[in-house]
């Protein structure tokens, strides 16, 4: 099962952000995610949080549709995107796509949930995080550790380092490839490359990294 985690960050509507929530069957919303979700006319399967975001006509539209709501376990020490992860995984998620993960309030919040993708409760379950035209993901090195991307001719593709080196890094259908290539963080070396072919894929052999797809055009794959 794919499920959708909308947190409090802005959610850019467009066919991409549409298609990943259609194709889901779970739909989480952490706190004033909920919000965001009302905006592009979804209804969640639960919400997850403390509620200290969430109020007025949005909380009583919830309750009374019948949404049913979550306790926030421990608000000191977890963030509510992290808890709503956590409890899509619990009911069975096999992949999971969050949606507000930044644009929203609070630049610590966003940071947070940015590197929210490398956790090691993640690091078997694909996890994107999609907004507008831009898909994003983690990729962990500990053998081999591919992404696969399906577009358009232009699309770009880019390779973020997000531990101190990325090495072994191997691409397939891009314009600029790379082989056995090694990335260090804090450098932009892997930005704006672009697909070559309707498919390409990015291997890396070791370190973490994040990993983006910006469709350029309305086509969708």
């Amino acid at each position: 099962m794919q499920a959708v985690v909308a947190l409090a960050g802005e959610i850019n509507d467009s066919p991409l952000v549409r298609s990943a929530i259609d194709g889901s069957g779970l739909i989480v919303a952490a706190d004033s995610g909920a919000t965001r979700l009302r905006e592009l006319g979804i209804l969640p399967h639960v919400v997850i949080g403390d509620l200290d975001s969430l109020a007025g006509e949005d909380l009583f539209h919830l309750k009374t549709a019948g949404v049913p709501f979550e306790p926030h376990p421990a608000p000191q020490q977890r963030t509510d995107g992290d808890v709503a992860i956590e409890y899509a995984l619990k009911r069975g998620a096999a992949s999971i796509i969050v949606l507000g993960l930044l644009g929203g309030p609070r630049t610590d919040h966003a940071v947070a949930n940015l590197y929210l993708l490398t956790h090691p409760m993640l690091r078997h379950v694909p996890t994107w995080t999609v907004d507008g035209w831009t898909a994003l993901t983690v990729l962990n090195g500990d053998g081999v550790s591919q992404a696969h991307f399906q577009g358009q001719i232009g699309d770009y593709v880019s390779i973020t380092a997000v531990s101190s080196e990325v090495r072994g890094i191997t691409t397939v259908g891009l314009k600029w490839p790379l082989l056995d290539a090694t990335f260090h963080r804090g450098l932009g070396e892997g930005t704006s490359n672009e697909l070559i072919h309707d498919r390409a894929m990015i291997q890396i052999e070791s370190g973490t990294a994040f990993v983006s797809h910006h469709f350029r055009t309305m086509a969708l794959p």
